[in-house]
């Protein structure tokens, strides 16, 4: 019996019989569609809701939050990942002191100036960057960085996360910037790659 099975199985296809395992291959794509949507599908909730929309009675009603409630905003260079817990003056310094970090830091990543004069940074950051001087070849000296766009990963009254793309004309590659708020305003505390 087993052997017959064996045959029939690796018999040579007629194409008679090509028909048939062409509905077979569309009706098992049709049955895995069909499981996979149904599984995609949100639950019932818990509570019913009239045909209307409005909760049921003894429902509390739904409180709308102020995203929920407000009318879409224009796109901007705020990303949507985290939200922002400062307001738009602490996200507006913090870019600003990461802007000003940025014009004198791409330059020296490239060989050109010195860690003495990249403002605004933490002490133990231009320590770091004294310490840790970049090698750079003769051909990547001659680039000229540029900020592209700066974006703010989260920001609040003390901290902020931003992350800046960077082109020099060749590449284009993002960097993590963190800063404190100090007595001296907003300061870069770390840069990562």
């Amino acid at each position: 019996m087993v052997d017959r099975l064996r045959l029939f199985w690796n018999r040579p296809l007629r194409d008679s019989d090509r028909p048939r395992l062409f509905a077979i291959a569309v009706a098992l794509i049709a049955a895995v569609a069909a499981v996979l949507t149904q599984l995609e599908r949100p639950g019932p909730s818990l509570r019913a809701q009239p045909p209307d929309g409005r909760p049921a009675a003894g429902a509390p009603a739904p409180l709308l939050t102020p995203a929920a409630s407000a009318p879409p905003a224009e796109p901007s260079e705020e990303g949507t990942r985290t939200p922002v817990a400062a307001s738009r003056v602490d996200v507006a310094a913090s870019k600003r002191a990461a802007r000003r970090f940025l014009a004198r830091y791409l330059p020296y990543t490239y060989g050109r100036g010195r860690a003495r004069r990249i403002r605004p940074a933490t002490p133990a950051l231009r320590r770091r960057l004294f310490a840790n001087r970049p090698r750079v070849p003769a051909r990547e000296r001659r680039r000229a960085p540029r900020l592209v766009l700066l974006q703010s990963e989260s920001v609040g009254h003390r901290h902020a996360e931003l992350v800046a793309l960077v082109s020099d004309g060749r590449r284009r590659y993002t960097v993590g910037l963190e800063l404190a708020r100090t007595r001296a305003g907003w300061q870069v505390d770390r840069v990562g790659s």
